[in-house]
Parts: structure tokens; C-alpha cells; sequence
């Protein structure tokens, strides 16, 4: 659960960011969700728990590939759930 925060080491006086080696880069996370959502719905925290990372980072992806007009969302309840756009299916 805790694989995907980014931890600080403390040497010599000075902060070094260490990235985990399981890091990915932002376009490769985007295509995941976009190809993840292209087959179903889901909510935010369906996809969180499917790509084991915390549901706010999630909801961050989610919320800049809306903004692209990438994806569109509704409300159910209490949930968002999100479709790719028509032009981005694949």
C-alpha cells in the first residue's frame, strides 16, 4: 500500500528525494486509466484499488484527463463515475 510515496533520506545534512523504482510516468498512468475505463466504469476508488494507489492521487489523474475533455463523469450516489470520451475510446 505504501509503495507509491515518495520518501526522503537524510545524508550529510542534505534532503535527496528517493523514487521508488515502481514510479511511472504521468503519460503512462494516463494511459492505464484511459485503457482501464475504456472497458468499464468505474469510480474513483474502484480505480484507486485496481491500480493500487491512494484514491486522492487517483482523483487527481482523473480530474486533469476530464479537463482534457478525455473523460466525462457523472454522479451516483455518493460516487463519481467516470467514461472515456468517445474520441479517446479505443
Amino acid at each position: 500500500m505504501f509503495n507509491n510515496i515518495i520518501k526522503y533520506r537524510k545524508i550529510e545534512d542534505a534532503r535527496v528525494l528517493i523514487i521508488p523504482k515502481s514510479a511511472i510516468s504521468s503519460n503512462d498512468m494516463e494511459k492505464r486509466i484511459i485503457s482501464m475505463l475504456s472497458k468499464e466504469l468505474m469510480s474513483t476508488s474502484e480505480l484507486a484499488r485496481k491500480l493500487g494507489m491512494r484514491r486522492d492521487i487517483i482523483a487527481g489523474y482523473l480530474e486533469a484527463l476530464k479537463n482534457q475533455g478525455k473523460l466525462r463523469f457523472s454522479k451516483v450516489g455518493k460516487s463519481y463515475v467516470y467514461t472515456v470520451a468517445g474520441e479517446w475510446r479505443k
